[in-house]
């Protein structure tokens, strides 16, 4: 399979904050070397693990940021395993890397010092870049989400209740997409200057760019967003549209369309279930009087909750979206395999695992488009699996070179 990122070589230094860069970069056809350390990347220890085994090379986490890369175990705090990475810089398009500010430096690591190569696009991914009074602060993903704005527009819509910042390192995920855009314009610069550069990513400039409606709200209308939950932010304190229904699900109720068709097809509905109420009166007839009744009013919307609660979430769903209303239901992680929907959408990749003895479904991607074909390739790889093959047919060293780096312990 081809893909937008092929016959590219990328080095990733391997840390929590930079490894979905790496896994879409590999996804998208890239050649990806993670350098680990002698233990494996932090990445292989924060579980869950399968069937609650701690073992580096059964980590649900590690598993699905790391397809189709390739592992090189190296301690580099040796010189020879220094000497190693330089090596494979020198051969590489790419280098991905997320260690506090001055520390590649002092291995002789920094951009500076591999510059023999200079076609290398050189990425760095840090808290808060490589310079100004915060660049030694250090961060985690719910801490980036806080000082950069995400969480005061996340959580439940009581405003005496905590901000909840979304789950899924959703402050690594930001800088990663930064990151990747700027490695991918370095690289489109690169066919006319042949040439590769520096790029530097606070992801703490991500975050705060990163806030949906909440900077531009602020900036242009001098309002503050409120929480609301499961559903975007709004200048407004809106009425709970997350709705039981029948049979113990919930819908995500959102009117967007009060066209004369949807009305009258909702209201069919609603007289099936018997849960009309006034809403036959003229005055519903006229669609300006309806959003405004929806926007600051309660009866439709109870009418909804009545529609909702009255209907199984299915049925809800389906005949919802066939009258052209945009209304979601909400499915547990589990249920979203046997989804029409997805599968129709080919959204499931299936993707061995040895290790575990079958195959595990991955999504297929952020991004659905036939001409960059980004989707995961093959599996993460076991903690040093590939050290001796790419030391080897990378850099030309032979058994014994190999035997005496690990007794030397600076490859395992």
């Amino acid at each position: 399979m081809s893909g937008v990122y092929e016959d590219l070589t990328v080095v990733e230094l391997a840390d929590r904050r930079n490894q979905w860069a790496g896994k879409l970069l590999s996804d998208g056809g890239a050649r990806v070397i993670q350098i680990e350390p002698i233990q494996g990347s932090p990445g292989r220890w924060c579980g869950p693990f399968v069937d609650d085994k701690l073992d580096p090379d059964r980590c649900l986490d590690y598993w699905w940021n790391n397809t189709g890369k390739e592992s090189v175990a190296l301690d580099l705090t040796r010189k020879p395993a220094q000497d190693l990475l330089t090596k494979l810089l020198n051969r590489a398009d790419v280098f991905l890397e997320s260690t506090p500010p001055a520390t590649l430096a002092k291995l002789n690591l920094d951009y500076g010092a591999v510059t023999a190569n200079k076609a290398l696009i050189y990425a760095s991914l840090t808290d808060f870049g490589q310079d100004g009074p915060w660049r030694d602060y250090q961060m985690n993903d719910a801490a980036h989400l806080a000082l950069g704005g995400q969480m005061s527009s996340t959580g439940y819509s009581d405003p005496t209740a905590t901000p909840i910042g979304g789950q899924g390192k959703q402050a690594w995920h930001m800088g990663c997409a930064f990151v990747l855009h700027g490695i991918t314009v370095a690289l489109f610069d690169r066919m006319t200057s042949g040439e590769g550069q520096y790029i530097d990513v606070s992801i703490h400039d991500a975050c705060a760019i990163g806030t949906e409606a909440a900077v531009p709200q602020w900036m242009y209308y001098g309002e503050t967003m409120h929480r609301q939950t499961g559903m975007h932010a709004n200048p407004r304190r809106q009425p709970p549209l997350q709705l039981p229904t029948a049979d113990g699900k919930y819908m995500i109720a959102v009117m967007q369309n009060f066209g004369a068709r949807v009305w009258e097809r909702l209201l069919k509905w609603m007289d099936e279930k018997g849960v009309t109420g006034e809403l036959h009166d003229a005055k519903y007839q006229d669609e300006v009087f309806r959003m405004s009744e929806y926007r600051t009013g309660t009866v439709i919307r109870d009418a909804i909750a009545r529609l909702i609660k009255a209907s199984n979430g299915e049925e809800c769903f389906h005949r919802a979206q066939s009258y052209g209303i945009s209304w979601g239901l909400v499915h547990a992680a589990e249920e979203n395999y046997d989804i029409p929907h997805y599968q129709q959408r080919q959204y499931w990749r299936s993707i061995e695992h040895p290790e575990i003895g079958r195959a595990i479904p991955y999504p297929r991607g952020p991004i659905a488009a036939d001409e960059l074909q980004i989707e995961p390739r093959g599996r993460a790889p076991r903690l040093g699996e590939h050290t001796r093959q790419v030391l080897q047919q990378d850099l030309g060293l032979s058994d014994q070179d190999c035997a005496s780096l690990t007794a030397a312990g600076a490859i395992r």
